[in-house]
C-alpha cells in the first residue's frame, strides 16, 4: 500500500528548539517511515536549522551502509546547513536565465544522496539517503536517474516539500517533473518547425565535432532537452542546442535571441565544473565517495551535470518542468554509456 509505514525503529527527533510543531514533525516522522524514503530529513528556515528527523539507530542500516551512523548526526546537519546555503547562493546565480527560482537540488554521489528541496525561498526541506548508489566496485556505471535508492527518496522529499506548501496555502510545486511523470499528449513536441518560419529546427554546434557531438545531438527536443555540452579542464569543447527552434524562440521574451542564450549557458557549463567541487565538498561532509551527478531544477526546468572522468563531464539543459525526469533519464544514458566505454578501455 502507497504510503504505508514499515516496522522501523522508532524516529530519532532532534531539535534545539524547545518546541517542534506538532503537525509538521508527525509529516517528517510519518514520511521517513516510508518504503524508499531518505534516512536522514531536516527542516531549515532562514539561516536556523530548526530540527531533524532520522532512521539511524537501525542496525541493519549501519551493516548496508557504513556512512550511515548515530554518531555522525552532528556532520549530517552539518553538511545540510551547508547545502541550504549553496542552496540560496544558486539561486541567486541562475536568476540571470530568468527560468524561476531553484526549487530542488539532488547530489548524488557514489554512496548515496543529498537533496534540498524550496518550499519558500531560503526555507528548505534537505535530505540524505545512504547506501551505494552507483555500479559495485569494479562494474560499469549504471544509469543514474533510474537507481531506484536515490529516485525513490527523491520523490519521497519532493512529495513533502508540497506537503509543507499546501498547509501555508500554497500551490504545490512540481519538482522533478514527478506530478506530471507521465507524457500527456500536447506536450509530445516535434522536431520539426512550422512550415514557412524559416526558423532552424537541426540542432546548431559548436567545438570539435565528434561521434559523442552527435549523440548529444541525437537526444535533443524542443519540448524536453534543448542544449547538452561536453566539457574539459574547466572548457565546452562540444557543444550543441536547440535554443534557434521556433518552439523554444516562441517561449522568450522579445529582446532574447538564440545566441545570448547559448553564451550564457556556455558559460554557465563551464562554471558547472567550480559548482561541483563546493557541492562535492558538502557532500563528503555526509558520506565518501566521488561526486557523479547534480541535478539544479528551477521552475521551468532543469540544469544537469554529470560526471565523466575527473577533468570532463555533460551538461545539459530542459526548459520544461514537466519533462525533468525523462530529460535526466536520457542524458543519464548517455552518461552510462561514455563511462562504459571509457570503463571498457581502461579494462
Amino acid at each position: 500500500m502507497e504510503g504505508a509505514s514499515l516496522p522501523l525503529p522508532d524516529v530519532h527527533l532532534w531539535s534545539e528548539q524547545r518546541t517542534v510543531d506538532d503537525w509538521t514533525a508527525a509529516a517528517f516522522r510519518e514520511r521517513i517511515r516510508r518504503e524508499g524514503a531518505p534516512h536522514h530529513l531536516a527542516k531549515y528556515n532562514r539561516g536556523v536549522y530548526e530540527f531533524a528527523v532520522d532512521v539511524l539507530d537501525d542496525p541493519a542500516l549501519a551493516a548496508a551502509a557504513p556512512d550511515a551512523s548515530a554518531d555522525r548526526r552532528s556532520r549530517y546537519q552539518a553538511a545540510e546547513q551547508q547545502l541550504a546555503f549553496m542552496m540560496t547562493a544558486l539561486d541567486r546565480e541562475l536568476g540571470e536565465a530568468e527560468t524561476g527560482r531553484l526549487i530542488r537540488m539532488v547530489l548524488h554521489t557514489e554512496q548515496g544522496a543529498l537533496f534540498s528541496i524550496a518550499v519558500t525561498p531560503k526555507n528548505y526541506v534537505l535530505g540524505i539517503v545512504f547506501g551505494v548508489a552507483a555500479a559495485e566496485e569494479g562494474g560499469a556505471p549504471p544509469s543514474l536517474p533510474r537507481v531506484a535508492l536515490v529516485r525513490d527518496a527523491d520523490v519521497v522529499v519532493s512529495e513533502l516539500g508540497n506537503a509543507l506548501r499546501d498547509r501555508m496555502g500554497l500551490p504545490r510545486q512540481n519538482p522533478g517533473g514527478w506530478l506530471t511523470l507521465s507524457p500527456e499528449p500536447e506536450d509530445a513536441g516535434t522536431d520539426e518547425p512550422a512550415a514557412g518560419t524559416g526558423r532552424l529546427s537541426s540542432p546548431h554546434r559548436w567545438g570539435a565535432e565528434s561521434a559523442c557531438t552527435d549523440r548529444m545531438a541525437a537526444l535533443l527536443n524542443p519540448a524536453e532537452l534543448i542544449y547538452m555540452a561536453l566539457v574539459r579542464d574547466g572548457r565546452v569543447v562540444e557543444e550543441t542546442d536547440l535554443w534557434s527552434h521556433e518552439r523554444v524562440v516562441e517561449t522568450w521574451l522579445p529582446e532574447d535571441d538564440p545566441e545570448s542564450r547559448r553564451s550564457y549557458y556556455r558559460r554557465l557549463a563551464g562554471e558547472c565544473g567550480l559548482y561541483a567541487r563546493q557541492l562535492g565538498q558538502i557532500a563528503r561532509l555526509a558520506m565518501r565517495g566521488r561526486m557523479l551527478r547534480i541535478v539544479l531544477d528551477v521552475e521551468q526546468g532543469a540544469i544537469y551535470h554529470y560526471r565523466l572522468g575527473p577533468t570532463e563531464y555533460l551538461v545539459g539543459v530542459t526548459l520544461n518542468q514537466k519533462r525533468v525526469s525523462q530529460a535526466d533519464e536520457k542524458i543519464g544514458d548517455l552518461a552510462a554509456e561514455l563511462s562504459g566505454e571509457m570503463f571498457r578501455t581502461q579494462w
